[in-house]
């Protein structure tokens, strides 16, 4: 574990409850739906997937954007093409059948980074609800830079450690710590030193400088994709991950969150997709989803 002056978060700390009111006339029924998910004894066997602590997305007010570029599609009948960037500047087009309705799932970049001397790469996800998602209704640690923030870890998530929250624009990227926790040094290199530029068609780019080093297409890591990737999708069971690299006949996976397990994967053409859903989504993405450099 890296030395240096670690911050520690107090205990006092806990989620705000919101209050709401309001005047009831006649008779109006109100219907609150609480959404969450029990964990069974025999859950707490089994292993977490990494390198990605990702909690289940939380349904907030119609008011809160999605955290996520929604690409145009053009084409007419049976076939639609969309244009994507991706996290590392490379461009690409993709041919889908109409009904996948792949642009109206939105698209969000993923790369993982490291420090120099540090132990492995963290990765780097857009949260599906941006801020929102990641305060959980709770108070923010502290600022570190003008445009990154230190929040606390995923609610329900014991082992992991706080948030770095970086704004690009209207993007929100989230860093993970892990449960042993980084330097306060090395949190300010990561803020100070990655840099993020949002594209005229809305998707982000991402660069770092200094001892930051952000994971090149098609790297690898204990057999895990951590290079520059597109995630289509997230708040239903249909998903679609993408990623340029530089050759198909390395294995590697992707690996997600429990709610959207991989359920296949193909590559070619310098592309390795990996699909998530119900099995007709996932057969017929991987069978006719074709993708083309640009």
């Amino acid at each position: 574990m890296a030395t240096g002056r670690v911050e520690i978060v107090g205990s006092d700390r806990g989620p705000r409850r919101p209050h709401r009111s309001g005047l009831v006339i006649g008779a109006v029924f109100l219907l609150v739906v609480a959404l969450g998910l029990a964990e069974r004894p025999s859950d707490r066997d089994l292993p977490r997937p990494a390198p990605v602590i990702t909690p289940v997305p939380v349904r907030h007010p119609a008011g809160v954007t999605a955290n996520a570029v929604y690409p145009v599609p053009e084409g007419t009948g049976d076939t639609r093409r969309m244009r994507v960037t991706f996290p590392d500047g490379s461009r690409a087009e993709l041919s889908y059948p109409a009904d996948l309705n792949l642009a109206a799932l939105g698209a969000r970049p993923y790369v993982a980074g490291t420090l120099d001397g540090a132990d492995g790469f963290r990765p780097l996800t857009a949260p599906l609800y941006g801020e929102a998602e990641t305060s959980a209704g709770r108070p923010m640690i502290r600022r570190l830079t003008g445009n990154v923030t230190l929040w606390p870890g995923p609610p329900g998530v014991d082992d992991a450690g706080a948030v770095l929250l970086f704004g690009f624009g209207d993007w929100r990227l989230a860093l993970q710590d892990g449960p042993a926790g980084m330097t306060f040094e090395q949190r300010l290199d990561w803020a100070e030193h990655l840099r993020g530029t949002v594209t005229p068609d809305g998707f982000l780019t991402l660069s770092a400088g200094g001892p930051l080093r952000l994971a090149r297409r098609g790297e690898v890591r204990d057999g895990v994709l951590v290079g520059p990737q597109l995630w289509l999708g997230g708040l239903s069971r249909r998903m679609i991950v993408l990623a340029p690299v530089p050759e198909c006949g390395r294995r590697m996976s992707v690996v997600l969150d429990p709610r959207h397990t991989i359920a296949g994967s193909v590559c070619r053409d310098g592309f390795h997709l990996a699909a998530s859903g119900d099995e007709r989504f996932v057969r017929t993405a991987l069978r006719h989803v074709g993708v083309r450099a640009l």
